[in-house]
Order: C-alpha cells, then structure tokens, then sequence
C-alpha cells in the first residue's frame, strides 16, 4: 500500500545527508507496545497477532478504508497466516471469486496452458481474486475489533530516533497537526513507499527486475473458460497471463462483472508518455492481444485514465533493527508476475510476529530471534526473485534455466536438475508457513510441473545432457562411512570445507527455539540445512581435526563444571559427532 511520504514535516537532506527530525518539539503520547505503520494486510495482519499477544498496539494508516490497490489475486500460501490471525473465516465469507488455478500464454507457444491447486491442496482447493478496497478494509476492522488502535487519515513522516534507536514515528494528522507516537517496538508496513528503507537509505534495486505497470479496471465482457474453449467452469476464476511484444498482461476476474487488467512493460519505453498517451498506450496493448480483446469483448473500460506503479524491485539491506522491523513491501518488493506480494506481507506478518513473541517471552533471545526474521522472510524473498527473473527469460537457453533452479533448489528433496527446474518454475518456497504441502509438491502436482516444464523449455542436446548426467551422478559426494559411539569419540573430527554453522531459530509451536544451524554448501545446488540442540554449538566450534572426541569432551568439562550440562557432555559430544558424521559434514580420521 502507499503511505505518505517520508520527508514531509522534515528538512529535506542534502545529497548524501541523512533526513533530521525537526526542530519544533512535538506533542509526544504514551508509548506503546507496538506501532504500525501502514494498513495493508502486512500492517493490519501483524498489529491483530501482536493485539492477540496481549501488547497495546496501534496502527497509523493514511487513507481512509475502503481505497482502491492493485494486487488482487492471490496464492494458497496466504492462508496459514489469515488463519493464524483469524481473518480466515471472514475472507471465506466475503463473497470473492474463488481462484482454482491460473492460466499462461507464455513460453513456446500461443496455446495456453493450466495449473490448479486441487491436487495439492485437497482441503483447500483454491485461493481468491479479491477486491483490494473490500479486502484491506476487512484485515484493518479485523485488527480493531482484535483491540488495535487504529488510526486512519494519519501520515507517517519519519521514525522518532535514528537507525540505531528507533522510539517510534512522527506523525500528521489529517488536520495537519504533527505529533510523536512513542513506542517500544515500530514496525514500517507503509507498502512500496518503504518509509523506513527511504530515510535511513537502505533500499537496493533490482536492476534485472525494473519494470512499470499501467492498470485499470473494466465491467462486463466474457468468461476465460468460455474463450479458451476449456471444459472446467472453475478455470472462469483464473488469472490469465499472456506475454506480449511489449511485456505482459494480466486479466483478473475480482467480481462477477469486475475485473482488473494490467500491462507490465519496460519503462524505457514508455518513459517520454503523459497520463493521456499512457492511457492510449494501456488501451492499444490491451486491444491489439486476441486473447484478451475476446475476454473483453462487450466490456467497458470505467476507469478513464489508466492508474502507473513503478514495479521496481528492491530490497533494503536490513529488515530489522533496534526499535524497529519491516515488514511487507517495506522491506522487499518482488515482481508481480508470481503474485507473491500479500503472500510475502502475511507470511512475513506471521513470522515477525513469532520473533517478538520470542523476545518478549526470553529477553536474551531478542537478537537470536530478529536474525531469524530477517535470515528466513531474505531468503524466501530472495528466492522468488530470483524465479522471477527465471521466469522473464523464459525464452533464455534451457541449460541455464536448469542451472539456476538446481542452485535454488532444497539438496534435501533430492530433486534431479530437470526436476529442480520444474519444481522452482512452479513458485516455490522452503517457508514453513506456507504449508507441508507447499513445501514437498510446490504448490503443484508433478503433472502440472511437467506441464509448466513443457511450456517454459526446449529440449536439451545430447552434449548437454551428457553433461548434467554427469554432474548428477557425481552430486552424491564421498560416501558416508558409519560411526559408533566409541569411534566418534576416539577418532578426530574435522569439519569438511563446505560446512558453516551458526546459532539460529526454529519455530516450535507459536514460538521460536534456539537451536544450531548447519550448513552444506553443494556445487550445484542451494545450501543443506541441519538443524542440532544449541548446545551442539561448542562442539562443533572444536571440530578441527586436532582433537579427539574424548578431548572435546574433556575441554566442555573444564568450560562446563558444576553446571546441569555438565553430566551430560559425553552423550551431547557422542550424539553430535554422529548425527554430522551419517550426513557427511564431518570426516572423523
């Protein structure tokens, strides 16, 4: 969503200055527990899991519910977080179309092809199209009715403090009166706007992703199902995606008679256009594509002038520190072409949620919980940017597609190259909180991933092939040799040259556990976690090829005496040693 800007109320900064609050005292209230800046589902989902914690938040949000936003169709993996929150049961009653899949024009071909959720999700077979007024404004009186203090027609201009002391934000209200809101924690959900990003100038562009969006909304006109000739009277509630000369488009049936059309293209090319050559540009595009021209065969256009969002994707190098978190496009924006963003935001929600949880509920875990944060909702982000560009050059050679999702892919699912290209092509994620199922199958079934791998391919030559067979057959690595208990302990481990650990978190229940985190680092594919108790942490910082077990064990007695752990040592070492020996990240001489 877009909140207000950030330098109004401030001293515009010099080039390379940073913004400073003003000089004039404001009128400061009582702190809070939490503050929300912006009402989007990132803010108003995270401000009703905070309530629901017992904190004393408040929301500060610039518009007045309902206002029109663009991003309306949405995936499966929204709905952990919905119902986490417990807005579940009241978007399923909204009336929103329902979405059983969608539909592409992309890739070799002008014939369209289809993927559906039902064989993955058989207890939720679809997700929504909705009516981003209706929808918003259901998640913020949602977050009320849960005891936050909302606030609307309220701007954010700029964080109370600095980047290392974040106290809460200066405000305006509609009436033009400026004020602080104190609180211990402040949270920037002000949408693309990323107020905090701007001002403490942490924003980094994605050039490879630098695209501009026009978008309106257009009545009547007839059923994709109908114009595609399809036998499922579901597929009506598809978004359609139809790549272009000039981009893409997107036709997204919100209502019955509703529906939201969108083209993405290269802002060098529309970059010398007003709003009135815009909206002839829209109109042309959208007309001069078949298959969009039939769907909107009998409609009209009602929005009059075409709406433009810069659809620039950014991440800002932190997404949390003292004081503060960012949450949403606020902290990353990706890419509309895999309608990630509000499953990013309330995942996201989810997630931040959980972390200050953990910090409130064990102070000295604060830290360990933010870099948890931030290290899962990057890395996720990170993933389906990096998709994202997979999918813009779905015309690139088939060998570097296979490349990149092998290197994307989770090593633990085994998954050959074609088959890690195939399960990454579909938008997957490893975050928990988009389900088990997500998770193994990717949102799809293996028919509907070959489907989307014969769409977006070309067969590779047999050099190349060899090639991969190759790489394959030699991903396996040095065999794993098993280790009892008294050869772990006699023998000297040493960790192998691709493993890195450190402290992390995982989640347990509505919480986060300490534990120790890790990593493989395979050639040609994404990093192997392994998770071990925190206490397997001085382990393997002694792990060196200079001790022996027994003397690891005998160095933790010395550190350790007259603890409760301290009984303990021999089995932690023992248990330790062969847990990271049967998954060959230690070689024990």
């Amino acid at each position: 969503m877009r909140q207000g800007g950030g330098t109004v109320g401030c001293r515009r900064a010099r080039s390379g200055e940073p913004e400073t609050t003003p000089a004039t005292p404001l009128r400061v209230s009582n702190g809070y527990d939490a503050l929300i800046l912006g009402g989007g589902p990132a803010g108003s989902t995270l401000a009703t899991l905070l309530a629901q914690d017992g904190l004393r938040v408040a929301l500060v949000e610039r518009e007045h519910m309902p206002r029109p936003h663009v991003g309306e169709s949405l995936i499966p993996g929204v709905l952990p977080a919905l119902d986490a929150s417990g807005a579940l049961p009241l978007v399923q009653q909204a009336g929103f179309t329902q979405k059983y899949g969608a539909t592409y024009i992309w890739g070799r071909t002008r014939e369209p092809w289809t993927v559906k959720f039902s064989e993955v999700y058989p207890d939720q077979a679809y997700a929504w199209q909705v009516d981003r007024a209706r929808f918003d404004k259901l998640l913020l009186d949602h977050a009320a009715a849960e005891g936050v203090e909302v606030r609307q027609g309220v701007t954010a201009l700029g964080p109370v403090g600095s980047a290392d002391d974040v106290q809460g934000a200066r405000i305006r209200a509609a009436d033009g009166r400026e004020s602080a809101l104190k609180a211990s924690l402040t949270i920037d959900a002000t949408g693309q706007d990323a107020l905090f990003g701007r001002v403490f100038r942490t924003r980094e562009y994605n050039t490879a992703l630098r695209h501009v969006a026009f978008y309106g909304h257009w009545s009547g006109g007839r059923d994709l199902d109908e114009v595609l000739g399809s036998d499922d009277a579901k597929d009506a509630g598809n978004i359609l995606i139809v790549t272009v000369p000039d981009g893409w488009i997107w036709h997204i049936p919100i209502a019955d008679t509703m529906r939201s059309v969108g083209l993405v293209t290269d802002p060098e090319a529309v970059a010398n256009l007003n709003a009135d050559s815009r909206t002839d540009y829209y109109l042309e595009q959208v007309r001069a594509c078949p298959e969009i021209a039939a769907l909107l065969d009998g409609g009209e256009w009602v929005s009059k002038r075409v709406e433009a969002l810069s659809d620039w994707s950014f991440f800002c190098s932190r997404f949390a520190g003292p004081g503060y978190m960012q949450v949403g496009d606020a902290a990353c924006f990706i890419d509309p072409i895999l309608s990630t963003g509000v499953t990013l935001a309330v995942n996201g929600s989810l997630r931040a949620a959980r972390a200050i949880r953990t910090g409130r509920a064990s102070p000295w875990l604060k830290g360990l919980a933010m870099d948890w944060y931030e290290t899962e909702y990057r890395s996720i982000a990170t993933d389906f940017a990096d998709l994202a560009e997979h999918w813009y050059g779905g015309h690139a050679d088939a060998d570097a597609w296979f490349w990149r999702a092998k290197k994307l892919a989770d090593p633990t699912q085994n998954f050959s190259i074609r088959q890690a290209f195939i399960h990454l092509s579909a938008g997957v994620t490893g975050t928990q909180g988009a389900g088990g199922k997500l998770r193994s199958a990717g949102g799809y079934s293996p028919r509907q991933l070959e489907l989307i791998y014969e769409n977006l391919s070309t067969d590779l030559d047999d050099e190349s092939q060899t090639s991969i067979s190759e790489e394959e057959a030699s991903f396996g690595g040095t065999p794993v040799r098993a280790h009892s208990n008294t050869s772990v302990l006699l023998g000297r481990p040493r960790l192998r040259d691709t493993i890195s650990f450190r402290p992390h978190m995982a989640e347990h229940d509505e919480i986060l556990r300490p534990i120790t985190r890790v990593t493989r680092v395979h050639p040609n594919a994404g990093p192997e976690h392994i998770e071990l108790p925190i206490a397997a942490l001085p382990v393997l910082e002694r792990a060196d090829g200079r001790r022996s077990g027994l003397d690891i064990v005998a160095d933790l007695r010395e550190r350790y005496a007259g603890t409760l752990i301290e009984r303990d040592l021999r089995d932690l070492v023992s248990a330790t040693l062969q847990r990271l020996a049967a998954t060959g990240a230690v070689d024990i001489a």
